[in-house]
């Protein structure tokens, strides 16, 4: 579609945000309400202004929407990283 080929061109220096447009199709919107976090909420944690702080559920529910199946595959922020914290 070609809405996806778009949201492919972004470019995001939330670790979470990235791993939502490489791995899922589903927009912000989408992906927030299928994680059962408000959208409000989510597009803070990728522009860095709040610290994630999920449920379990929520926490699984990302998991799953990312394909995620070990912890120390998630990302150390779901903000934006800077330069000198960036971990790959």
């Amino acid at each position: 579609m070609n809405t996806r080929s778009k949201r492919q061109k972004q470019e995001s220096q939330s670790p979470v945000e990235t791993l939502r447009i490489d791995r899922t199709t589903y927009n912000q919107d989408e992906f927030a309400m299928r994680c059962g976090i408000p959208r409000a909420t989510y597009q803070r944690w990728i522009a860095g202004k709040a610290e994630a702080r999920l449920t379990l559920g929520q926490l699984k529910s990302l998991c799953r929407e990312l394909g995620i199946i070990k912890v120390e595959d998630l990302p150390d922020g779901f903000g934006i990283q800077t330069g000198s914290s960036q971990n790959e």
